[in-house]
């Protein structure tokens, strides 16, 4: 007789207790670097360990791998994360439920100076994220100290108008008994900048801030999927109002730092720690170090959708055991600074990725300059290994990316790998005389607006998707007069990990023979928090509508063109239909007064 395996007998109940590792865990605020009092507990099927507590020092504890584990802390927002193998020291950020107030002050006084240019952040302890006050930050001359909680804030020079781009400065800080900090390379833009700066332990004290639109090396930005066995064409028409297939993004992701403090960027060989953050998060803090801030907010948000869809691949595919994505230019740049530009154009875009598949993410491959021409004169780095498009079109064709034809790109030097979006020609898209929107221009590199029978193949054949849903769709009464006001109702799902504040409710009466009626004055503006929301509409049936059955279609928009109101430029991110949900009477029963024989 075969002995009885145990494990087998607790497939009812807990499942056997696996060996416990010594894991190293801290937990810090994800908008101030700040320490924070944290418990995890496990939300997997071994079950039985009691909560961890964890605070902002890295230390050792003793947990059965692998682990699912749920990290929450007071005022913050938690999240659920996955414990594997590796034996990488790992930092969890969590996010605040509320901005700091620093933040929004500096943030609402920013609004009336539209050329001002500010700095703030954090001066903390890597080791632990405790704040160092009286430490001094230098900017251009400028000085300022910080206080008890390690804040402090420094107005600088307004940029001139005639600025370039790409111009940088210097950041230097002093805190008694640490090594003092330089970080290079700061973008000088209007507006408000914040930066994490951590002393002392396995931070570098002299640093460059990298910014992957002007410094990416040859050949970085990660790899291509194999065309050969890249997956087929969605049968989903990306252009012309159709609706986004919906992808729940990832929640979280784990990035490869060189510090405890996540914020040394690294090459992933180099990468000593993993951090673990919510991936808007994730994007908000590295959008600012892959496109230039001060570029147009449609060249941001569309650049907000390739770094995010590129940071969510990497978590199906990750890198190495401990992370799924470095955090240089040898995969995204991604440090603890962000910018309010850059900030507000991933609060117009959250959960909103890139697919091919439609059940994973794309990788949404760019690079600075994708215009198949190598300008000798320029002295930049050229990388595709395939230029046979010629100038005036991007794609590198021996890497599964079909020739497009980009105007904008003419005459421009190649510098990049000529794979998925241009980051120079997103910004130039966007303040040439079409003034494309962001939607245009991720369809333009990433589909060739929805043209199969142009460039719109290979590798070019990825569409945006939609982290929205509707369920529980409810219309009351079934049966209304015309010109009187129906009740629409549902439960509206938003799997972003961020409120999506810029979404319209629209709806529509359908039937066939008499088409679509719609009530544009009832389309409600909607703030959408992450998770499950009731929401309601009021719609008017218009006095000349025909009796009969009706469907009854719900739907959620986003409103690029920000004009409060559905339109064609907008972009459809949920729909539900209600099959013959309501009955239209007879207006001329009414007029003759017979309701009751109804």
């Amino acid at each position: 007789m075969m002995p009885i395996n145990p494990c087998r007998i607790v497939l009812l109940a807990l499942a056997c207790a696996l060996p416990a590792h010594a894991v190293e865990l801290a937990v810090r605020d994800a908008s101030t670097g700040a320490p924070l009092d944290a418990r995890a507990s496990r939300i997997d099927a071994t079950g039985g360990d009691d909560a961890i507590v964890l605070d902002g020092l890295l230390r050792r504890h003793a947990i059965a791998l692998p682990a699912h584990l749920r990290v929450e802390a007071a005022a913050h927002r938690a999240i659920d994360i996955v414990l594997g193998d590796g034996d990488a020291p790992t930092t969890i950020l969590l996010d605040p439920l509320d901005e700091p107030a620093a933040h929004a002050r500096l943030a609402r006084r920013a609004e009336a100076m539209p050329h001002a240019r500010w700095l703030q952040g954090y001066a903390r302890a890597a080791i632990d994220g405790r704040a160092l006050a009286d430490a001094r930050v230098e900017v251009e001359g400028r000085l300022a100290t910080t206080d008890a909680s390690g804040y402090f804030e420094l107005e600088l020079d307004p940029v001139d108008a005639d600025a370039a781009a790409t111009d940088r400065t210097s950041v230097h800080a002093h805190a008694d008994g640490y090594a003092d900090v330089e970080r290079n390379g700061l973008a000088r833009i209007a507006g408000v900048q914040r930066v994490l700066l951590a002393f002392g332990e396995d931070t570098a004290a002299l640093g460059e801030i990298e910014l992957g639109a002007r410094d990416r090396p040859s050949g970085a930005a990660g790899t291509t999927a194999d065309a050969s066995t890249a997956p087929v064409r969605m049968d989903v028409p990306p252009t012309g109002g159709a609706l986004a297939p919906l992808l729940a993004p990832p929640a979280t992701i784990r990035v490869g730092y060189a510090d405890g403090a996540c914020t040394q960027s690294c090459c992933t060989g180099s990468c000593t720690h993993t951090c673990v953050l919510p991936l808007e998060t994730y994007v908000r803090r590295g959008l600012d170090s892959e496109w230039i801030a001060s570029w147009n907010a449609q060249s941001l948000r569309a650049g907000s959708i390739a770094y995010r869809s590129y940071g969510a691949w990497r978590t199906a595919h990750p890198i190495g055991a401990n992370f799924d994505i470095c955090s240089s230019a040898c995969c995204q740049v991604n440090d603890a600074g962000t910018s309010a530009s850059t900030d507000a154009a991933v609060a117009r875009t959250p959960g909103i990725l890139l697919t091919r598949s439609g059940s994973e993410a794309a990788s949404a491959e760019y690079s600075a300059e994708n215009n198949s021409w190598d300008d000798p004169g320029d002295g930049l780095s050229c990388s595709n290994s395939d230029l046979s498009c010629g100038n005036g079109f991007a794609g590198s064709p021996a890497n599964g990316w079909p020739c497009l034809a980009d105007a904008v790109g003419a005459g421009h030097g190649c510098f990049g790998h000529g794979r998925g979006m241009s980051q120079w020609g997103t910004q130039r898209w966007a303040i040439d005389a079409s003034a494309r929107r962001w939607p245009w221009i991720v369809d333009h590199y990433y589909n060739d607006n929805g043209n199969a029978g142009g460039a719109g193949t290979g590798q070019r054949t990825a569409v945006m998707t939609s982290p929205l849903s509707l369920s529980a769709v409810a219309a009351t009464p079934s049966a209304i007069a015309p010109g009187a006001t129906l009740q629409l109702s549902a439960t509206a799902g938003n799997a972003a990990g961020a409120t999506h504040a810029h979404v319209l409710v629209g709806a529509s009466l359908h039937r066939s023979g008499v088409g679509y009626v719609d009530d544009p004055a009832n389309d409600a503006p909607l703030n959408l928090p992450p998770g499950d929301q009731a929401i309601a509409r009021a719609f008017d049936v218009p006095a000349a509508t025909p009796a009969g059955a009706y469907d009854v279609l719900l739907s959620l928009y986003l409103d690029v063109d920000e004009d409060g109101a559905i339109g064609a430029g907008d972009m459809p991110l949920a729909l539900a239909t209600l099959p013959a949900a309501v009955r239209i009477l007879d207006d001329r029963i009414h007029a003759d007064g017979f309701d009751a024989a109804l």
